[in-house]
């Protein structure tokens, strides 16, 4: 439990903040970065990132890769230019520690383990997912609410409850934006608090008004990490990592994976109700990540990485099991079921031989029939190399097309590892994909720019940056247009 003696102002010599792991703790606005090629001049805009970024060494000597303080960057396109900014988003938990001047915050989502000091603040870090919608940039968290950013600057504005009407006290990390009406859906669970079985499904229309927050309950108080929805049907699911309330209390994790639970899927109508969901069962398995969704009447498709069980490495299980990385690798899984009948005709089938995670979309064809996936994919054959949340950084970028069937992959060498992919529409064209690669070998970080259409060709332009980025998650494309950013 917490105390008071002096806190320790070095990072422990563990994985997860060592290497190409390390904090970097630096906030930066960079002009004119070094390219090499010629950058396509459909790149215009804004490429937005966010991640964890620790600020101090953790409280209690150890922490997870996860629980860092939120840090927000943005490469912006200009006319062949590109210029890199970085910032920490200022939530309640960064200024009480900055003012401290040490760790303050225990476990990640355990508030029983804080320090005394900062009991009943916000503990969200906002370190998921950049997201814009109606001109303004957030940073979301799914255990909190939103933080607002200034999307030219990066600071914060502050958190974000839509003007006070929001009852949810958390919002995913996943939001889903409307192609067709510029609608912002999202959902928090664990909306009532810690160990609630309580989800609030929630819509804001273009202008960024709240317009719709119905609740409803889990079959149990589970991580629902992300969700699906198409034209007509959003899809919630509940897989067995599971928190405990009584355990926190006792000083242990939020989550714990149980095997022995069933997975849940609800299904509603999005112009139904959620008293009208319906539930139904599946197998123990997880998922942490959907690529896209779409109906044709009743019937549903759902992409998704699905694993055995949650993939990550610090995630008990009840059980005491071990976990074995191979054997519980995500794999990029077609869903396809019948609303009306969704138990007997489910079906599972795996698209791509590739491991991987982080799946991607063209989002003009978001909650619609899409063909093509891009994804990090980890290949147990080529070189295994420590970053990111899971221990193993993706060694590859891998492209699935959902219509042929056919996987290719991009390789880069036995010292990178490729971040999050990010598709930037091109009219036309499939469009143009953007990577951070980190290079273990210098401990520096590049931008690769490349043709969706044909990745094995490799980078049509680099992008260098004279610093190392420390792995972010999820990130969000603005085009310069009067419309967006």
């Amino acid at each position: 439990m917490p105390n008071d003696s002096s806190p320790s102002r070095q990072f422990p010599p563990l994985p997860q903040f060592s290497g190409m792991n390390a904090p970097s703790r630096i906030e930066c606005h960079i002009q004119d970065l070094e390219v090499v090629g010629e950058l396509p001049q459909a790149l215009q805009g804004s490429w937005y990132r966010c991640g964890p970024d620790p600020q101090y060494p953790p409280m209690l000597g150890d922490d997870i890769y996860i629980n860092g303080d939120g840090a927000v960057s943005a490469f912006r396109f200009a006319d062949g230019r590109v210029d890199f900014t970085m910032r920490y988003v200022r939530t309640q938990r960064f200024e009480a520690e900055r003012a401290a001047h040490r760790s303050l915050f225990g476990l990640y989502r355990n508030p029983y383990t804080d320090h005394a000091s900062v009991r009943g603040l916000d503990r969200g870090t906002a370190n998921t997912t950049a997201f814009v919608h109606a001109g303004r940039l957030f940073a979301l968290k799914e255990d909190s609410l939103p933080y607002e950013l200034d999307p030219v600057t990066l600071e914060t504005k502050g958190r974000h409850d839509f003007d006070g009407k929001l009852r949810s006290r958390t919002v995913t990390a996943h939001p889903k934006r409307d192609p067709e009406t510029d609608e912002w859906l999202f959902f928090g669970y664990e909306a009532a608090g810690d160990a609630s079985k309580d989800v609030a499904f929630c819509v804001a229309d273009k202008h960024g008004a709240l317009v719709r927050e119905e609740w409803f309950e889990a079959p149990y108080a589970a991580m629902q990490h992300d969700f699906a929805v198409t034209r007509d049907y959003v899809i919630f699911s509940v897989f067995p990592t599971v928190c405990d309330l009584d355990r926190m209390k006792a000083g242990g994790t939020h989550w714990m994976w149980d095997g022995a639970l069933d997975t849940w899927i609800g299904v509603m109508r999005r112009d139904g109700s959620a008293k009208d969901m319906r539930w139904f069962r599946r197998p123990a398995c997880y998922s942490y990540h959907v690529a896209n969704a779409f109906n044709t009447g009743s019937q549903i498709t759902v992409d998704l990485c699905v694993s055995a069980r949650n993939v990550f490495p610090y995630v008990p299980a009840r059980d005491g099991s071990a976990h074995d990385p191979e054997a519980n690798a995500p794999y990029l899984t077609r869903w396809c079921f019948d609303a009306d009948n969704p138990e007997s005709s489910f079906n599972s089938r795996v698209l791509s031989p590739i491991p991987g995670e982080l799946p991607r979309i063209d989002e003009r064809v978001s909650m619609q029939p899409h063909r093509f996936i891009y994804y990090g994919g980890i290949d147990p054959r080529k070189s295994q190399l420590v970053t990111g949340p899971i221990g193993l950084g993706s060694n590859h970028l891998v492209r699935v097309d959902t219509q042929t069937g056919g996987v290719t992959s991009l390789f880069l060498s036995d010292t990178t590892t490729f971040q999050e992919p990010q598709l930037v529409p091109v009219p036309g064209a499939e469009g143009l994909l953007l990577a951070v690669v980190d290079h273990h070998d210098t401990g520096l970080a590049s931008v690769v720019v490349l043709n969706a259409a044909d990745i094995t060709a490799g980078p049509i332009a680099q992008i260098k940056l004279p610093i190392r980025l420390r792995d972010s998650f999820h990130g969000d494309w603005a085009p310069s247009t009067p419309q967006t950013i």
